[in-house]
C-alpha cells in the first residue's frame, strides 16, 4: 500500500546502511514530493551563478586568455545596476533557477521552503539564531517556538568556501516532515550567520541529499533525511524531475515509468568523496565525440544551476554558435539571445552512455546587453578547471534521474517538458 504517513524514529548519529534492493516500478512503493521552481519575468544573474557553483565546488572558471577574451559587452542599464548592487535582501529568482520543496520542522510545524540539494550532506536553516539584517526575505526557524526542538551542546556545523564565504551555526534535533515522510528525531543545523551568496537567494536553506560522508557537523556527523528515511523504503533510491519552466518532482522509492522515455541507463558511481560521482571520458558536438581526461568524472548536483565541463568542450561547443564568445565583463561566454530556437545539442557521457542536453537549454536568462547592436545572453554551459564536472540543473531539465543509493549507481532517462 502506498505511504499515507510514515513515521521514523532513528538515531541520528550513526553511520548509514542499505539493503540492496532491484528498483521495482511502482508509486505504492514510496512517495512523491511536488517541487516548485521559480520562473518570474525578472532577469536571472547568469554570472552570479557561475561564481557561486565555482565557489562551492571550489575550482576556477577555465576562459581563454588574451585577445581571445572580450570585453565589448555594453550592457542594458538595469543589468549594470543590479551587478553593481551590494544589498544583500532576498530576491525571487527567475526560471529554474531554484527548485525548491515545503519542509515542515518542529511542533508545530514552521514551513520553510529549502533546496534539495545533491551535492552537499546538510540540512540546514535560516534561524533567529542570525542578525535581523539577514533574514529579509526569508521564512526563518525558531527553535524556541517547538516543543521538539533538543539542541546538542558542543555539537556545530560550517560550511566554507574558498573565498571565505560560507554559513555556520547550532545543532539540535527536531521533527521534520517532507511529504508524507516524518523523523521524529532529524539533525537541524540552525544558522546563526551566514554570507551574502545565500542570504541573495530565495530559499530558506538547504537539504542535503549526497552521501552522509560529506556532512558538516562536528564532532559527529549526522546522518542525511534521505538516509534516515531509507528503512520505510523498499527501494532505496529517489528520483528527480525537473521540467524547465514548469514543476516537477522528486519520487522516493519507485521509479514512474510515466516520468520518462525509452530506457533508463546507469553508471556505477564511485562514493569516495561523498557525492553521485561517475565517470565521464567523452562529450559530443555535432556529429564529432570528443575525449575528456582519462580521470574525468561527473557529479550529479541539483544545488547547482549551470553544466561545468572543461575548457574544450566549452570551446568546442560555442565554436559551433555564429558570434558566440568569450567575455571578461561577465566571466563566462556569451552568446547571441536570438541563435535560442536553433542552437545544436550539447552532450556529456554518463558512464558509457551519452546524455543529451538540448540546445533550448542553453540560453540562461534575457539579454545582458548588446555588441554591435546584437543582443546577447549567458550560455548555461561553462567551462572550469579540474578532471570533476558539475551536471546541474541545465542535465536535469533534460534528463530524468535516478539516485539509487541501494545499488550504487545513477542512472537517466530523457523526459518530455515543454
Amino acid at each position: 500500500m502506498r505511504y499515507s504517513s510514515t513515521t521514523i524514529i532513528v538515531t541520528v548519529l550513526s553511520a548509514a546502511g542499505g539493503v540492496i534492493a532491484a528498483p521495482v516500478e511502482d508509486p505504492s512503493l514510496g512517495f512523491s514530493l511536488p517541487v516548485t521552481h521559480n520562473f518570474l519575468s525578472v532577469n536571472h544573474n547568469g554570472p552570479q551563478s557561475f561564481n557561486d557553483a565555482i565557489k562551492k565546488w571550489s575550482v576556477e572558471k577555465d576562459l581563454p586568455t588574451g585577445q581571445h577574451l572580450k570585453s565589448d559587452l555594453v550592457m542594458h542599464k538595469e543589468v549594470a545596476k543590479r551587478y553593481a548592487d551590494s544589498s544583500t535582501t532576498a530576491t525571487s529568482q527567475s526560471g529554474d533557477v531554484e527548485y525548491t520543496i515545503p519542509v515542515k520542522i518542529g511542533t508545530p510545524a514552521q514551513t520553510l521552503n529549502l533546496n534539495l540539494d545533491t551535492g552537499s550532506s546538510d540540512l540546514w536553516v535560516f534561524s533567529t539564531s542570525q542578525p535581523t539584517s539577514q533574514l529579509s526575505g526569508h521564512n526563518v526557524y525558531n527553535p524556541s517556538k517547538s516543543s521538539t526542538w533538543n539542541k546538542l551542546a558542543k555539537f556545530s556545523w560550517s560550511i566554507s568556501y574558498a573565498d571565505g564565504s560560507g554559513a555556520s551555526g547550532d545543532v539540535g534535533t527536531d521533527k521534520v516532515t517532507i511529504g508524507s515522510s516524518t523523523v521524529n528525531t532529524q539533525i537541524v543545523e540552525i544558522a546563526k550567520t551566514v554570507s551574502s551568496s545565500f542570504i541573495s537567494g530565495s530559499n530558506d536553506g538547504l537539504i542535503g541529499l549526497a552521501y552522509g560522508k560529506l556532512n558538516t557537523v562536528s564532532p559527529v556527523q549526522a546522518k542525511t533525511w534521505f538516509e534516515n528515511i531509507l528503512s520505510s523504503l523498499s527501494n532505496k533510491l529517489f528520483t528527480a524531475t525537473l521540467y524547465h519552466n514548469k514543476s516537477g518532482s522528486y519520487d522516493f522509492g519507485y521509479i514512474d515509468s510515466k516520468k520518462y522515455t525509452g530506457s533508463i541507463k546507469y553508471s556505477s558511481i564511485s562514493t569516495k568523496n561523498g557525492w553521485w560521482e561517475f565517470p565521464s571520458k567523452n562529450y559530443k558536438v555535432g556529429s564529432t565525440t570528443y575525449s575528456n581526461p582519462t580521470s574525468a568524472t561527473g557529479i550529479a548536483d541539483t544545488g547547482t544551476t549551470l553544466l561545468l565541463v572543461s575548457s574544450a568542450a566549452a570551446k568546442a561547443y560555442y565554436s559551433t554558435i555564429p558570434k558566440a564568445q568569450a567575455n571578461s565583463q561577465v566571466g563566462g561566454y556569451i552568446l547571441p539571445c536570438a541563435n535560442g530556437s536553433s542552437l545544436p545539442a550539447f552532450y556529456v557521457s554518463v558512464g558509457s552512455n551519452l546524455a543529451s542536453v538540448s540546445g533550448a537549454n542553453i540560453i540562461y536568462g534575457s539579454s545582458l546587453g548588446t555588441i554591435g547592436g546584437v543582443s546577447y545572453c549567458f550560455g548555461a554551459i561553462q567551462p572550469i578547471s579540474g578532471s570533476q564536472y558539475i551536471f546541474g540543473d541545465v542535465f536535469f531539465k533534460q534528463n530524468f534521474a535516478v539516485f539509487d543509493y541501494g545499488r550504487t549507481r545513477f542512472g537517466f532517462a530523457p523526459h518530455s517538458y515543454t
